[in-house]
C-alpha cells in the first residue's frame, strides 16, 4: 500500500525544492491536479471485477494488472 495521497502531495513539493524554474511550474499544477484526481477517487467506493476468459490451449490469454 502506498502513502496517503496528501502526504505523497506534500513529499514531492518538499522533492520539488525552492529552486525550480518557471518553465517548470506546469509541471507543479499538473502535480496537483493529479493529486486532487486522486484524493477524489480515494473516497469512492470500491469497486470489484469479474471476469470470465477461456482460450485454446494452456496459454495465459489475458495479463491484467491493477494497482
Amino acid at each position: 500500500m502506498g502513502l496517503h495521497p496528501l502526504h505523497e502531495a506534500a513529499m514531492r513539493i518538499a522533492d520539488a525544492g525552492l529552486n525550480r524554474s518557471k518553465g517548470k511550474t506546469r509541471d507543479l499544477v499538473a502535480m496537483l491536479l493529479t493529486h486532487g484526481a486522486r484524493a477524489w477517487r480515494s473516497t469512492q467506493p470500491r469497486a470489484g471485477i469479474h471476469l470470465h476468459v477461456t482460450a485454446a490451449g494452456c496459454q495465459h490469454p489475458l495479463r491484467l494488472r491493477i494497482g
